[in-house]
């Protein structure tokens, strides 16, 4: 059974599950395994355990990112 796996900053549960349709019918759409048999895994991590030039994003939130950490802006 496939497997796709996203790493990305916190996403909200509204994101997840606009990816996860969209990345597992696009998948099922070209290898034609039914999507019930594709596994989709997020791995979201929170900003103090990312960082862009060399400075953590709990320091330096990327601006225009949408996601948990900066819900309402």
């Amino acid at each position: 059974m496939p497997a796709i796996t996203i790493q990305s900053l916190e996403l909200t549960e509204e994101q997840k599950d606009i990816l996860a349709e969209t990345f597992i019918s696009a998948f099922s759409e070209v290898t034609n395994v039914p999507k019930d048999r594709i596994y989709l895994f997020f791995d979201g991590y929170t900003l103090d355990n990312a960082a862009a030039n060399g400075i953590l994003f709990s320091k330096n939130p990327p601006k225009f990112a949408k996601g948990k950490f900066n819900q309402g802006k």
